[in-house]
């Protein structure tokens, strides 16, 4: 996806019912959970440099988020469908199984799709409302609610020192954005809204992962299926058709179609990512870890680019990721027990 969008993540999959049980050694091994969330973070860091450099350097401008999102998921669709005739490894992790349809495994996944799709929706919304000052401070309110959500809809109570690494972590991203805030009643509600719905998302991934015996392919197969079928109504409802048809011209170019396909595999492995970081732990472990990426995303951004971070800046940033690293760290004594 453009730029920021990028981070955020398409539907995809886990591990199939049979590999569940194969892979439990691994999930469960000391140090797996610092691994995942590691490969996640490294994933959405490496995803999103990407995509910025693609956008940025490349003469092709498209900013059309709906129609990208749309040829991410038939990407999508078409590379699950030639993995799963071709078998390159024969690995139970990677081995993906026929397309199929079963309307009892639809309805458990239909919830996560009309979440995604309204991730979909606001995202684009979120940006152009939301300063970028304020989205650091915006994306944190993801712990809050993946709290709240955790406990009314998996009824998961947090200990009393998961919340306090959290405050720590909210607090860090306050500091950081200290000094750039600037109030409206519209970038107000985004800024509340979409990282509700980027909480219920990551509950509903969870969820729907639990329903099917953490069978990520079929998910990722049912939520692909449904969600392209949705996103063709909305890319033409939406006007993006015609403004594409009248101002690009660059429909014949390589160079487009490989940027296009880049972005969307990027999306695709970031989902893996995600997906495998669910398996293993929380929503709430998710929202952290994502909060923590963006942190050493800024950092590495300040040094590679020399973007300008002011020590208030930096301050917020460092308490960010002392708050990360804590949380990892109760985290891993609980898994121990």
């Amino acid at each position: 996806m453009s730029s920021r969008m990028g981070s955020l993540p398409l539907p995809a999959g886990s591990l199939s019912g049979k590999s569940a049980g194969g892979t439990r050694l691994f999930m469960n091994s000391n140090g797996s959970l610092f691994s995942t969330a590691s490969l996640y973070v490294t994933v959405s860091i490496a995803a999103t440099f990407i995509n910025k450099l693609l956008f940025t350097y490349s003469e092709y401008k498209f900013p059309y988020p709906c129609f990208t999102v749309l040829f991410q998921l038939v990407i999508t669709l078409i590379f699950m469908v030639v993995w799963s005739l071709v078998r390159p490894f024969r690995h139970s992790f990677v081995r993906i199984p026929p397309l199929s349809w079963d309307s009892a495994v639809a309805i458990r996944v239909a919830p996560l799709t009309i979440v995604y799709i309204c991730v979909i929706i606001f995202n684009p919304l979120f940006l152009q409302h939301v300063e970028i000052t304020t989205y650091h401070f915006a994306h944190s309110l993801t712990i809050a609610f993946s709290i709240l959500f955790s406990y009314l809809m998996l009824r998961i109570e947090q200990h009393q020192r998961i919340v306090s690494a959290c405050v720590i972590i909210m607090f860090g991203t306050s500091i950081g954005a200290m000094g750039n805030l600037n109030f409206s009643l519209v970038g107000a509600f985004y800024s509340v809204s979409w990282p509700a719905i980027v909480a219920l998302y990551g509950i509903y991934v969870k969820k729907t992962l639990s329903a099917l015996r953490n069978d990520f392919w079929y998910v990722d197969q049912y939520n692909t299926i449904m969600a392209t079928t949705i996103m063709v109504p909305l890319v033409m409802l939406s006007g993006e058709l015609n403004e594409i048809f009248s101002t690009v011209w660059f429909w014949d170019e390589f160079g487009f179609w490989l940027q296009m396909l880049i972005t969307a595999m990027t999306g695709f492995a970031v989902n893996i990512a995600m997906l495998l970081l669910l398996m293993q732990t929380s929503p709430l472990t998710l929202a952290v870890a994502s909060v923590c990426k963006t942190s050493i995303q800024a950092l590495v951004v300040t040094v590679i680019f020399g973007n300008r971070m002011t020590l208030l800046n930096m301050s917020g940033m460092l308490i960010t990721l002392i708050g990360s690293t804590y949380y990892a760290y109760i985290r891993s004594i609980e898994s121990k027990l």
